[in-house]
């Protein structure tokens, strides 16, 4: 039952890390792509650290529920698809500008998926989720730089209640 979800998460979090380069020469550099790839990268880890833990507990399930499993991966790796520039792509900056909205709106599904039933985790982190939903909502819709600033400051600030 976790191959697939497990290796949708690898998929995205290769893609993510081959990506981290750019951090280290200065034609790609643009610190809010640095700032949310950062973001990105710990949240897939952490979501594949939930889905473990959530696969133990649970018992065989039926294939139509299975595919409730599938559908956080699936619009994870979505979301780096769209939101990772190809390599040869040298300005950073035009190409994320550009993305912003189906990025973050991507994001905010994505986080927006566990706040369900049956992916909802701890209630402490009900709160954090529907702000991070609000937080990329805002970028999405307004395409507001210093918007991405707030959600690194927030995201960093929920590293502690994990």
């Amino acid at each position: 039952m976790s191959f697939i979800p497990s290796f949708l998460y690898g998929i995205a979090l290769a893609e993510l890390f081959s990506h981290w380069r750019r951090f280290f020469e200065k034609q790609y550099l643009y610190l809010p792509y640095v700032i949310t790839t950062i973001v990105f990268t710990e949240t897939a880890i952490w979501n594949v650290y939930l889905f473990l833990v959530q696969i133990q507990d649970s018992n065989l399930i039926a294939y139509h529920e299975y595919w409730l499993f599938l559908i956080q991966p699936i619009i994870f790796l979505l979301l780096i698809h769209a939101f990772t520039p190809e390599i040869e792509l040298k300005d950073t900056e035009a190409y994320f500008k550009k993305r912003i909205p189906i990025v973050f709106g991507l994001t905010s599904l994505y986080i927006a998926l566990h706040l369900t039933p049956a992916f909802s985790g701890s209630k402490n982190d009900m709160w954090f989720r529907i702000i991070g939903v609000i937080i990329c909502l805002i970028i999405a819709l307004t395409r507001n730089i210093k918007a991405i600033y707030a959600l690194g400051i927030f995201w960093l600030l929920t590293l502690f209640f994990k």
